[in-house]
């Protein structure tokens, strides 16, 4: 269910009130999770965490070199809000108590059949469980409103990191594949979650 919230922000002096459009909401521990869709009045703060974490973000998404401003984050929004108006994808910012620290999408999608699930996050809230959870929620709608009958999640074989997420939230390794990803540089193991209804 898409609910419609907002959240107040003091932005040196100025208040500002930013409406979301929340798709998916969890709570861990202190931390109060919102899965929303992506608006242009997000792209400074993610811009921000992208910017800190560019040399680690950068060495699995190579995008992340190519982010220089919170101008180019917007445009990248606004790519994102018309290839999901075309069916082609769907992208999630992840709010974390109201701030914007990363997205999690589904791509490739084929109707009625599978996706592949892509995510970031900043270091500032890495370690918490949030991405994994985001990846089981994430799933849970491509299952019941997609109706995907299986999920795919791609890393490098060297990301353990993002292998330990696929591994927590029930994906199975399907094997390992040399010039998977990174234009066909790097070899990449292929998680599966299958839907089970």
């Amino acid at each position: 269910v898409l609910t419609v919230s907002y959240l107040e922000r003091n932005d040196k002096m100025n208040k500002n009130i930013h409406y979301y459009f929340s798709l998916i909401h969890f709570q861990i521990d202190d931390l109060d999770i919102h899965l929303v869709l992506p608006q242009t009045w997000q792209a400074i703060d993610l811009y921000h965490a992208i910017a800190h974490d560019r040399e680690s973000l950068g060495k699995w998404l190579p995008w992340a070199y190519n982010m220089k401003s919170s101008a180019d984050e917007a445009k990248f929004i606004k790519t994102i809000q018309a290839d999901m108006a075309k069916e082609r994808m769907i992208v999630l910012t992840i709010l974390v108590n109201g701030e914007p620290c990363g997205m999690i999408d589904l791509h490739n999608l084929i109707t009625s059949q599978k996706g592949e699930i892509g995510y970031w996050l900043s270091s500032k809230y890495q370690g918490r469980g949030i991405m994994t959870k985001s990846v089981r929620e994430v799933c849970k709608y491509a299952f019941s409103e997609l109706n995907l009958k299986y999920v795919d999640l791609i890393v490098a074989v060297k990301n353990g990191k993002s292998a330990r997420v696929a591994q927590n939230a029930d994906f199975k390794l399907m094997g390992i594949k040399d010039n998977l990803i990174h234009n066909h540089s790097m070899a990449g193991k292929i998680f599966r979650k299958i839907n089970s209804n």
